[in-house]
């Protein structure tokens, strides 16, 4: 099927990154619309409850597509910060891995000792709170959350609201490079591994 998206390829001509025309970076956790344009998971959930049209044609969004979104690449290794760990948000009787570009955001202000930082989720902006160990959306402080810095082995229910089954196996020894980043040593899902959204708790959303 052609995949409407800017994408680079690798040497056997696949394509392997596609720009998000909503966030205009990278995408992370790339799902493509019934349209075929492709955007980051969490800019098409903010785009789903603000317009529910797709950000670059208009097609209206389906009202049940986040239930079951199209992921282009399921299984993509999860970075590592140094010392092996990861951010992590509390939901439903478990905790969330944050997806890489927002841990790495929130690890950069961790490294320089800030109390807090801002982030970008969803079309929404969130404060990190560092000393209370809490994110909370901006324009609304009663939706929060417990959040945490941990090892990226522990147990979790998946990546920013992508259910992950069965539980995510890790290689061996975690290697860091030289900025603090893991980028070849793990794997997050063996082939076999199935991932589903949960759409109740993306970081955006105040379940618990």
């Amino acid at each position: 099927m052609e995949i409407e998206a800017d994408s680079t390829t690798d040497e056997n001509g696949a394509s392997n990154k596609f720009e998000c025309a909503v966030c205009l970076q990278l995408c992370v956790q790339p799902v493509q619309l019934p349209c075929r344009h492709v955007f980051c998971y969490l800019c098409v959930k903010g785009v789903t409850h603000q317009s529910k049209r797709c950000a670059m044609c208009r097609q209206e969004i389906p009202a049940n597509y986040l239930d079951n979104p199209h992921l282009i690449a399921a299984h993509q290794p999860s970075i590592a910060f140094e010392g092996s760990y990861q951010w992590f948000y509390e939901g439903r009787n478990g905790w969330w891995q944050y997806d890489d570009r927002t841990s790495s955001e929130i690890e950069a202000a961790y490294k320089k000792g800030e109390p807090q930082c801002e982030v970008l989720i969803a079309g929404f902006l969130y404060v990190i709170d560092f000393q209370k160990n809490i994110q909370v959306r901006r324009c609304d402080p009663h939706r929060k959350r417990n959040i945490k810095r941990d090892l990226i082995t522990i147990q979790k229910k998946g990546v920013a609201g992508i259910r992950c089954q069965p539980d995510i196996a890790l290689s061996d020894a975690v290697q860091v490079n030289e900025n603090g980043v893991n980028t070849d040593a793990l794997r997050s899902l063996s082939d076999e591994d199935t991932c589903q959204n949960d759409t109740n708790d993306t970081p955006h959303d105040n379940e618990s």
